[in-house]
């Protein structure tokens, strides 16, 4: 084996190394702050009874975490259906439901611990 055959395939190797690590580690670094705000916002409305500027950011909530979706995140499939659900409670008038469901939501973007220690 020459020596330009065996640069090739040590160079080849770091490559796919570093991409595994790469996407190994991407989904722990889920940034979902600008909609946990909304989420909060959500929560302020519904507590004055505003029920139009509850569903407004319920929509742009949803909008957004559409647009983050581009990642193929796990976690974003796990909450959307929960704002789904209180956008579809705050539009028939249960608030009280749609605080729930926001509730629920948080819980579920908050960032989830590495339970993996790195083998044995």
């Amino acid at each position: 084996m020459n020596f330009n055959q065996l640069g090739v395939a040590f160079s080849l190797a770091f490559f796919l190394i570093q991409g595994d690590v790469h996407a190994a580690g991407a989904p722990v670094n889920e940034d979902f702050s600008l909609v946990l705000t909304l989420c909060d916002d959500m929560l302020v409305m519904a507590q004055k009874g505003n029920q139009d500027g509850f569903i407004e950011l319920a929509d742009a909530a949803l909008k957004l975490s559409e647009a983050m979706r581009r990642d193929n995140s796990m976690a974003i499939d796990r909450f959307r259906p929960k704002l789904r659900a209180a956008k579809k409670a705050g539009k028939s008038g249960n608030l009280d439901a749609a605080v729930g469901f926001v509730e629920e939501a948080k819980i579920l973007m908050k960032p989830a611990s590495a339970t993996w220690d790195g083998g044995s």
